[in-house]
């Protein structure tokens, strides 16, 4: 192997990494970055035409737009890229915008539980690997993103896979979201509800106290089934996880789907929880902080 070759003796050779379009998305430990320069270029040089360019996260990610800081290490410098996941066609801006092909499988397995009676609410769209893919199946999605960014290139998207009709595209903060549309007419249509951000979505589970409180009695109610996406470093994550979703939601009883869905870094889990919003939360009185 060339970079066998090339790196010092003992030196963990990174030969993984994640493919968005024609970028290759490289993670890089700190043994690297003297060599970071050469190792693109291997790589660029072994995977072209494929690979176009080949990047580095430089930080973690920590902002409200949730996009990853990149640096570019070989190749044209233009993150804007055309990737094909499930038969759809999706635009993305790496500068701008989330995406994380790693999660396709997760995105298959979550869509498989969806039907055509379906209304779904994605609170975190992003450029809607859930959503677009959802609205081929499910009768109406109502999609949302904090980032403007995110939310042109999910229109965008929409149109590009002709499936702009059954999506209703929002840009506002998540929790506002969830209030917007538990107190709009479109509220007893929606049966699932899906909370991934690359952080903990948990933090957000305390918009749905409340949100039927002040409902006329007369309405029909639907408790819609919520997907809630996060990550535990705990010796017992599911353990770790359901307690803050009980503690998000104020409630003890929340009878909890809960599985792994990749392990992102040494001890540390990613996991999705699926549960029916429980009555008792959606009359609750709203917390004292809200």
């Amino acid at each position: 192997m060339i970079l066998e070759a090339l790196l010092p003796k003992g030196m963990i050779i990174p030969s993984a990494f994640e493919t968005v379009g024609h970028i290759a998305h490289l993670n890089l430990r700190e043994e690297h970055q003297p060599f970071k320069y050469l190792i693109a270029k291997v790589v660029l040089d072994k995977n072209k035409p494929k690979i176009q360019t080949v990047v580095n996260k430089i930080d973690a990610i920590h902002n409200d737009y949730r996009t990853m800081q990149l640096e570019v290490l070989a190749g044209n410098n233009s993150l804007v890229t055309m990737l094909v996941e499930n038969g759809l066609r999706f635009n993305v801006d790496l500068a701008t915008v989330y995406w994380n092909s790693k999660l396709a499988t997760e995105r298959q397995r979550l869509l498989g539980g969806f039907n055509f009676k379906d209304v779904v609410c994605d609170v975190f769209a992003g450029v809607g690997p859930i959503s677009i893919p959802a609205a081929k199946i499910v009768k109406r999605v109502y999609a949302n993103d904090l980032n403007p960014y995110a939310v042109d290139y999910l229109e965008r998207n929409s149109v590009l896979n002709k499936l702009e009709k059954k999506i209703e595209v929002f840009n506002m903060d998540g929790r506002r979201f969830i209030d917007a549309m538990f107190a709009s007419q479109k509220a007893h249509k929606i049966t699932q509800v899906v909370m991934n951000l690359p952080n903990d979505a948990t933090e957000f589970l305390d918009a749905f106290r409340g949100i039927y409180r002040d409902r006329p009695e007369d309405v029909k109610f639907t408790f819609p089934k919520t997907h809630v996406y996060g990550f535990s470093k705990a010796r017992d994550p599911e353990f770790d996880f359901h307690e803050r979703i009980r503690i998000a939601l104020a409630e003890v009883a929340v009878n909890v789907e809960m599985r792994r869905v990749r392990l992102v870094a040494p001890g540390k889990w990613m996991l999705c929880a699926s549960f029916v919003l429980p009555e008792s939360v959606a009359f609750a009185r709203r917390s004292p902080n809200t």
